[in-house]
């Protein structure tokens, strides 16, 4: 007897699939009944709704039949107003002639894969090699998406696009905002990490899940070739963190690190293939490190999730002590960690050098290092204060040359001390290194503070403040913001009330990303930030009353509104204090303060008390330094400020200090908590300072000038004191990069920091070779034996550069190829202006803000962007970046050794 033909293979169909076969078998025979019973051969299996709507409306209703008897009964209680669609896996042999009679086209219909998915592409005909792909057909009608497989423009659908959309599909692409174009080694290493991702794929049959990775591991090589044998082994979800693992454990040829290579072999099943698991490693410490930037924060979380795990995964291995070396793992970061406070100690106690800068370098090089920036920017303020502490000091000569070098260079220690302080939340060996870096720094401080003391109450007793350009607290209304008023400059003054020297180097960082700092009393003088002497006792009452009155006394905020009202300051003018600037529900600003930023006045000045405030309640959370966002609407009223086209002057009225674990000394005249007004003598960290500056009975107090004593109860900073962050003010002025009219008197400044305060600029206290003398250090400041008391020399600032290479830069500006480069520009440019620009390029190390860089070569402000693109044009010979801008345009930077080569001219002598 002949056997009779096997029945199809029942598939199972997706209602997109099952609408695009009744819409293809209706429009094929349209002569029959518009709402047939058609059976169609599938898994008999339908949970989805029953109820469908065709293309031109017409309902059709779905059911699974497991039987003939089921077929029966739905087609005798067909009503004739939809088409009903049976799915079953019976052959057609079964269902009788009564059923057959029925039914569309009087038969089963059988679905063929390769026939619908065609054409759900758009297509014609599948190309060999897809067809050879046997499980690829039904796994395609399987995995079709609700709007259908995308229309092709070809007319044969290949292997690689039909199965690319397949795998799209089955891996969830679209769920984080991909397409089928996305997929690469990247989108499946993430995808593997993803929560139950790999558990679904290994829900797909046999034959779906074999063919898949077969087609991703020859697509996208050796990385994909270890993850689909981490799938098959069972530990697919662990792809990219044990990527990282081998990553580390593969680049080291230790004995340890070999043993543990055999463990995490077995990890991956049957793979023998060490180039695979190399190739896994190096993508994936790209990918988290990618992942550790992203701007998405799920992103961010989920790149430390992978850390995480890698942490587990090294354990699991025991291989923690192999992964030191990773610049990705957690191990390695903890490690640099350690060695960094190790190399701060061994600086303490000889002489910064190299070892120290490259073990802070390679904390920063960390990719980890971008997700814990606090962390590594506490270690390089423990870097800078070491190598300060390596520089030798001299005691301020006076208050003017102390006043100065708090704003050059000690207001930066304390910056950096603030930050040590905050101390490391984990490391036991960095927080020992913090505290050694803290107190021998602080101890050093304390020192300089002790000694401006003395040269304060000499001062104070001599009673005047007529000294040069030595500012004080009451003619700063004089001196700087009258002129403005009279050249009719509309400016901004903001009072940032308790503001110290250590907070302004924070603001004036942030503010370069959008302002240019000027010096507003340069008077064809070298340009530099300026300090101000603060009245006495350094508090609001005496300090910022006398500032607006422009004389020096004691009064309220009533008292400082009718100052600001009389004189020029009551023409055009404006005050607004915390409680009339600040705005209502949806606004930053009050309208009237918006209003009068934006409006005719020519002066509006703004008190904000956030840092006076602070020092009284503390601030939440433990992050050290001012950020601009932390000092109340600030950021939002320079932001109207420069829409207005307003100069900026931001100045104090007092500094600071901090509570740091400080004495309490309990006296019983105690007028604040740094000074007091009772009899002499002045005791252990006290000075006694009378005369015309103090403003008190009988003008005398005893302040405290050491910063760890305090007269009242604890809180979390002090001002009324003597020491060198209370009494100095710092001034900042900005404008607008592209000004077109800089004040009379106003001059550009460079950048301010001190030469410790970066490793490439620090100067060298490195031993030398032995039987070899060291290198004099060229000395910063003028030092001489100060005449008497010496209360009012004013040293002089010695150029930190060597002096411009004459014969170079003339050399250059007299060669052929300069006068080539020069003719080749499409308009005439001034040559002095060049040479001046190179000159100062040269002068300032290479490296200069744009703005300050126009001045020095006598440009227009308003055309420095284009004078920069003038530059690069003459010296950018062959494309080479002689200058560049980086800072998003900010700075200019000359590469002197490569001008020099492109140029033909000599090398520098060494």
């Amino acid at each position: 007897m002949t056997q009779a033909p096997a029945a199809p293979h029942a598939l199972r169909i997706s209602p997109v699939a099952l609408e695009q076969k009744v819409v293809q078998q209706l429009t094929r025979h349209r002569n029959g009944t518009a709402y047939p019973i058609m059976v169609v051969r599938a898994e008999p299996v339908w949970p989805h709704e029953p109820a469908m709507l065709l293309p031109d409306g017409r309902p059709v209703r779905v059911e699974a039949c497991v039987s003939p008897l089921a077929i029966w009964e739905q087609v005798v209680t067909h009503q004739e107003d939809e088409v009903l669609v049976l799915l079953t896996d019976l052959p057609e042999n079964r269902l009788g002639a009564g059923v057959r009679s029925r039914i569309f086209k009087q038969r089963v219909i059988t679905v063929e894969p390769w026939d619908l998915v065609v054409e759900a592409f758009g297509a014609q005909r599948p190309d060999s090699a897809l067809e050879a792909e046997r499980w690829a057909g039904e796994a395609l009608l399987d995995a079709m998406p609700p709007a259908g497989w995308p229309k092709l423009a070809t007319s044969v659908l290949t292997r690689d696009v039909a199965l690319r959309h397949l795998a799209a599909v089955r891996l969830g692409l679209h769920r984080e905002g991909d397409t089928p174009d996305d997929l690469d080694v990247v989108a499946l290493l993430r995808w593997s990490f993803t929560p139950g991702a790999v558990k679904a794929l290994r829900l797909l049959r046999t034959e779906e899940q074999q063919g898949l990775a077969r087609w991703i591991a020859g697509q996208y090589g050796r990385p994909a070739k270890a993850l689909i044998a981490l799938v098959d082994a069972g530990h697919g979800a662990d792809a990219l963190p044990l990527g990282l693992v081998c990553e580390a454990i593969w680049s080291n040829e230790d004995p340890d690190a070999r043993r543990a290579q055999g463990r995490i072999d077995q990890y991956f099943g049957h793979l023998d293939d060490d180039l695979a698991i190399r190739a896994l490693a190096e993508v994936t410490v790209q990918i988290v490190a990618t992942m550790l930037t992203d701007r998405e924060r799920t992103v961010r979380q989920q790149a430390h999730a992978v850390l995480d795990r890698a942490e587990e995964l090294l354990l699991q291995f025991h291989a923690a002590a192999s992964a030191t070396h990773s610049d990705i793992l957690r191990t390695g970061f903890q490690h640099r960690l350690d060695a960094a406070a190790a190399a701060l100690l061994t600086g303490l106690d000889a002489a910064p050098g190299r070892d120290l800068d490259d073990a802070v370098a390679q904390l920063s090089a960390h990719r980890l290092a971008v997700a814990e920036p606090e962390r590594v920017r506490r270690v390089q303020m423990a870097q800078r204060l070491v190598r300060w502490l390596g520089t030798d000091i001299q005691p301020p000569l006076s208050v003017a040359d102390g006043i100065d070098r708090q704003i050059a260079d000690w207001g930066w220690v304390d910056a950096a001390l603030g930050h040590v302080w905050a101390g490391d939340d984990a490391r036991p060996q960095m927080q020992a290194a913090f505290r050694a870096v803290h107190d021998r720094a602080q101890q050093r401080r304390r020192e300089l503070d002790e000694a401006f003391a003395s040269r304060l109450a000499a001062w104070t007793q001599a009673g005047t403040s007529d000294n040069g350009d030595l500012l004080t607290v009451e003619r700063l209304r004089s001196r700087v913001i009258d002129p403005l008023v009279r050249s009719r400059q509309p400016v901004l003054f903001v009072l940032l009330d308790g503001m110290s020297a250590a907070v302004a180097v924070e603001l004036a960082a942030a503010l370069s990303e959008h302002w240019v700092e000027y010096d507003p009393i340069a008077a064809g003088g070298t340009p530099r930030r300026r300090g101000v002497v603060a009245a006495l006792p350094t508090l609001t009452a005496v300090c910022r009353t006398s500032l607006f009155a422009g004389t020096l006394r004691s009064g309220n905020q009533d008292t400082e509104k009718q100052a600001f009202a009389k004189g020029e300051w009551g023409k055009n003018a404006r005050v607004f204090h915390k409680g009339p600037s600040l705005g209502g529900a949806g606004q930053v600003l009050a309208t009237e303060l918006a209003d009068a930023v934006a409006g005719p006045d020519q002066l509006v000045a703004v008190v904000l008390n956030t840092v006076d405030d602070s020092l009284a309640h503390g601030r939440e959370g433990n992050e050290a330094g001012w950020e601009l966002d932390d000092l109340g609407f600030l950021r939002t009223l320079l932001d109207h400020a420069r829409s207005a086209g307003r100069a900026v002057v931001l100045t104090s009225d007092h500094g600071h200090v901090l509570e740091r674990g400080g004495e309490y000394v309990r006296v019983a005249d105690a007028a604040s908590a740094r000074h007091r007004t009772g009899a002499g003598p002045a005791g252990p960290g006290e000075v006694e300072l009378a005369g015309p500056r103090v403003v008190a009975p009988d003008n005398r107090i005893i302040a405290l000038w050491d910063p760890e004593r305090r007269y009242r109860p604890s809180k979390a900073g002090y001002h009324g004191g003597a020491s060198l962050a209370e009494v100095t003010i710092p001034l900042l002025a900005f404008l607008m990069p592209a000004v077109t009219a800089i004040p009379t008197g106003w001059a550009a400044v460079e950048t301010q920091e001190p030469g410790w305060w970066n490793a490439a600029d620090a100067p060298s206290t490195a031993s030398a070779p032995q039987g070899q003398a060291a290198p004099a250090r060229k000395p910063r400041r003028r030092t001489p034996e100060p005449a008497g008391a010496a209360l009012f020399d004013v040293p002089t600032v010695e150029p930190d550069t060597a002096p411009v290479d004459e014969d170079f830069v003339s050399a250059l500006t007299a060669g052929d190829l300069f006068d080539a480069q020069l003719a080749m520009l499409p308009r005439r440019t001034d040559r002095k202006k060049i040479e001046a620009a190179v000159r100062a390029l040269v002068e300032a190390k290479g490296i200069l803000p744009l703005a300050v860089l126009a001045e020095r070569a006598g440009e227009v402000p308003v055309r420095a962007g284009g004078f920069a693109n003038v530059l690069q044009r003459i010296f950018n010979v062959d494309n080479y970046p002689v200058v560049s801008l980086i800072d998003d345009g900010r700075t200019v930077r000359l590469d002197i050794p490569l001008l020099r080569e492109q140029f033909g001219l000599p090398k520098a002598a060494s």
